[in-house]
């Protein structure tokens, strides 16, 4: 017996587009949260959590 589950959406996953990330930065400037941020772009928390990681300078 064969089972296919086609109940799940398939996710198509892409980059953040320059634009994007300008505004991620303008938005944390102006003291917006992650949640925030990612509610107003579309996207997950974690996807502007990351972006926000890899921007930040090493310590």
């Amino acid at each position: 017996m064969v089972y296919n589950n086609h109940t799940t959406k398939r996710r198509r996953f892409k980059h953040l587009s320059e634009a994007e990330r300008e505004i991620i930065e303008k938005l944390l400037e102006l003291g917006h949260g992650i949640r925030e941020i990612a509610k107003e772009l579309g996207r997950g928390a974690s996807t502007i959590s990351r972006e926000v990681k890899r921007e930040q300078p090493p310590k």
